[in-house]
């Protein structure tokens, strides 16, 4: 099973010129012998492009991965954003802005990977998709942040959304 809604709209993202790639094996971050390897990889990729100037779109393999049961599932969906933070606290290059695709992800990745406590909420860049300005405490001070939530924004939004912010 695929995750459509969000594969599309990375899909769609991936075809703006100037918007560099790298995606997550969630195999190698459901096993133990892959996980720092992949956290390195996945970090190094982005510090290069965000020293080059491009953006970056980091994003897990498409492909759903599901346990045997609700609890191994949810299990699951923990590592694998586990491993999404650790990805955002590996990454040694400020990027201009961050934008997190899903609710949990989001939230994770605020609290998580970029320390957020407080933060002033700008607007919303598309209906449903708040625009954050991180407050004085966080990781990355003054960066914006745009909070995407999973189900939201037809097939382009992702590319609306990247294309507004350069």
């Amino acid at each position: 099973m695929i995750v459509s809604k969000t594969s599309g709209q990375i899909a769609a993202l991936l075809e703006q010129p100037g918007v560099a790639s790298v995606e997550v094996d969630v195999g190698a971050l459901l096993a133990d012998e892959g996980w720092d390897r992949e956290i390195a990889r996945v970090a190094e990729v982005a510090d290069q492009r965000l020293r080059a100037g491009q953006d970056i779109a980091i994003f897990t393999s498409r492909r759903l991965v599901t346990g045997t049961d609700a609890e191994s599932s949810l299990a699951i969906g923990r590592r694998v954003s586990a491993g999404l933070v650790a990805i955002v606290r590996a990454i040694t290059v400020r990027p201009r802005y961050l934008l997190a695709k899903g609710g949990i992800t989001s939230s994770d990745t605020a609290t998580r990977g970029l320390d957020v406590r407080r933060a002033l909420v700008l607007g919303q860049i598309l209906p449903g998709v708040p625009v954050w300005r991180l407050g004085p405490e966080s990781r990355y001070p003054e960066m914006v942040y745009i909070v995407f939530p999973g189900n939201v924004g037809g097939p382009g939004a992702l590319a609306e959304v990247v294309a507004a912010l350069r």
